[in-house]
């Protein structure tokens, strides 16, 4: 009788939807090229919707192996599971991969003794290492000659060596090729991610990408035939899963590939990716071409900091700057969304240096500026203690209720984020992490958006300035005061391990970042809010023309949605933030 295994990747619901899952599906599409394998063993279905431990359980049936993909928005859910399976089933072999299991062999000894239910763990690439796994136990479970594991055997853990990568991963078949989801297709909408190339070519301390494997690519007929899946598949969303996405020549062909799928098909609709850091000219083409065809969701361009000593602390030295404001410069004036991502707390930064970033930011004319709370991900420089003792960089652990992502139920995962640093002290990092949710609020919200830029433009202010003047002249009794003293508290409870998702069950069943919770209340008290702001804009500049700046308060207010143009408040926050946030489709005019 064939021995069952079962591959599980608890990934994120977002809406209605959530991502196929394709580090399991790469795991057996692999395992299923070798004869041994497929004669002795029988791939149940996957299973990678989140659900309750119990009913999680209750999918297995006679597991001789329990496989898990294990990230920080599943590793709990995960050991909870796998702690069931080897208690109902002692015999059934328990393998963990994925981002999160410890690569560090002191971290390795102290995971197995804290997991006494996990017989092996796999570090890096997984497809070779998993099929291996599966013809040795065939025969015994001593995988002493298995690279890339370490396994528990006869009361001990052993470590054995890494096994060299193979030059083209091409040797790895595609889940989606080969029709290993097919089964899931009828009737079902699914995301999808792809791979047109595995590594990094640079090594930032607080990410592993670039450190786990080289940068190697998947062949182009493979990619264009997943592109065909696909838009054959109805696909809606596609997320490519490269670290540099335009960095070669051939990124703009593989974009073609999706786009010509798209007008075969009608899908998929959407195609996003993180894009390279130094491709200036090639970004450009791929992101006119996305556009083109109504496929983009806001042009990434990231830079994380604009201070020269933190990007030399990070390892971001050699990222150029110039090439992200040329960028910005070069969508804006083919009037395609562009965001640019700013990480808070990184080590070096201070106060000062966050906030000149953020405005050198927003003068070269980023259509949304996001900050994001330095996250520490296992196996990271960052996450290693010599690394924090020399930044003096301060931690906390707080619930992981992930933005956008449905209302978690059940086990509770955890993320562990940066509160402060030698250079910017807590009390600073909350103070900047207000000023950045304001900053959100008015300018990549659009609340203030035409307000902002007439200041800027007319009066030669500041941005910064503005929103600094903004958080002190709004007073607790304003509408956008209340808000901003929320802001104030949660950033001061997230240091004592508050999650920072807010809930807002009126405008559906989904976290939403701080920015957004304030948006979606003032927008329902509309001529209030724009009659407060006018105050405080008269306030900040006592000189300031009046009947031009009522003019534009006036404008202002038009151009914003109004909830009472939708069914309801949760089609008015899906089609307003959740979709035209980053699409640049938020202002009516």
């Amino acid at each position: 009788m064939p021995k069952e295994v079962y591959l599980n990747e608890y990934n994120l619901p977002v809406g209605d939807t959530v991502y196929l899952p394709l580090s399991s599906g790469q795991l057996q599409a692999y395992a299923q090229t070798k004869d041994e394998i497929r004669e002795n063993y029988t791939f149940m279905p996957f299973i990678f919707m989140r659900d309750e431990p119990e009913r999680i359980l209750a999918q297995y049936q006679n597991p001789a192996v329990a496989a898990f993909s294990a990230s920080m928005w599943n590793m709990n859910l995960s050991l909870e599971v796998a702690r069931r399976v080897k208690e109902k089933f002692p015999d059934c072999l328990v393998v963990f991969g994925g981002p999160s299991v410890p690569a560090n062999i002191n971290d390795v000894f102290t995971f197995f003794c804290d997991h006494p239910f996990i017989d092996v763990t796999v570090r890096g690439e997984g497809e070779y290492t998993f099929a291996n796994l599966l013809e040795v136990l065939l025969h015994t479970r001593d995988f002493k000659w298995t690279g890339g594991i370490s396994y528990r055997f006869e009361g001990a853990v052993y470590t054995n060596c890494d096994r060299p990568l193979e030059k083209s991963p091409d040797i790895f078949p595609s889940p989606y090729i080969e029709g290993v989801f097919d089964y899931l297709m009828e009737g079902n909408d699914f995301h999808a991610i792809v791979e047109t190339a595995r590594g990094c070519p640079f090594k930032c301390t607080f990410c592993y990408w670039g450190r786990a494997e080289p940068y190697r690519f998947f062949s182009l007929e493979r990619v264009k035939a997943i592109a065909e899946w696909c838009g054959k598949n109805s696909i809606k969303y596609v997320f490519c899963a490269d670290s540099n996405f335009g960095i070669v020549k051939r990124d703009y062909e593989i974009a073609q590939y999706f786009t010509q799928a798209k007008a075969k098909y009608g899908y998929p609709e959407k195609f996003r990716a993180t894009f390279g850091k130094n491709a200036e000219k090639r970004v450009h083409q791929i992101g006119k071409l996305l556009h083109e065809h109504d496929m983009d969701k806001g042009i990434t361009l990231s830079t994380q900091s604009s201070d020269p000593q933190t990007l030399t602390n990070v390892g971001r030295k050699n990222i150029k700057l110039e090439v992200y404001r040329n960028l910005q410069k070069k969508f804006s004036a083919d009037h395609i969304p562009t965001y640019t991502e700013l990480i808070l707390g990184l080590p070096g930064e201070t106060y000062s240096s966050f906030m000149w970033g953020m405005e050198k930011t927003l003068q070269a004319g980023a259509d949304q500026v996001f900050v994001h709370i330095c996250q520490v991900y296992p196996n990271t420089e960052l996450a290693s203690k010599e690394y924090q003792d020399k930044y003096g960089i301060r931690t906390v652990r707080i619930p992981l209720n992930e933005t956008h992502a449905s209302l978690r139920a059940g086990v509770q995962e955890y993320e562990e984020i940066v509160i402060g640093t030698a250079t910017m002290p807590p009390m600073e990092w909350g103070a900047a992490l207000v000023i950045s949710w304001v900053m959100q609020l008015l300018h990549g919200l659009r609340l203030g958006f035409h307000i902002i830029n007439y200041l800027v433009e007319c009066y030669r202010v500041r941005y910064t300035d503005f929103l600094e003047a903004t958080i002190r002249l709004s007073g607790s009794e304003t509408l956008l005061g209340s808000e901003i003293q929320k802001f104030i508290y949660l950033a001061a409870s997230i240091q004592v391990g508050v999650p920072r998702g807010v809930v807002m069950h009126e405008f559906g069943n989904l976290y939403w970042a701080p920015e957004e919770a304030a948006f979606l209340h003032l927008c329902e008290m509309k001529d209030e809010f724009y009659q407060e702001l006018h105050d405080i804009c008269k306030r900040y500049i006592d000189y300031c023309d009046s009947p031009a700046l009522g003019d534009v308060i006036e404008h202002q207010k038009a151009a914003m949605p109004d909830i009472g143009d939708y069914p309801d408040r949760e089609t008015f926050a899906r089609e307003v933030v959740l979709y035209g946030r980053k699409g640049g489709r938020i202002l009516k005019i």
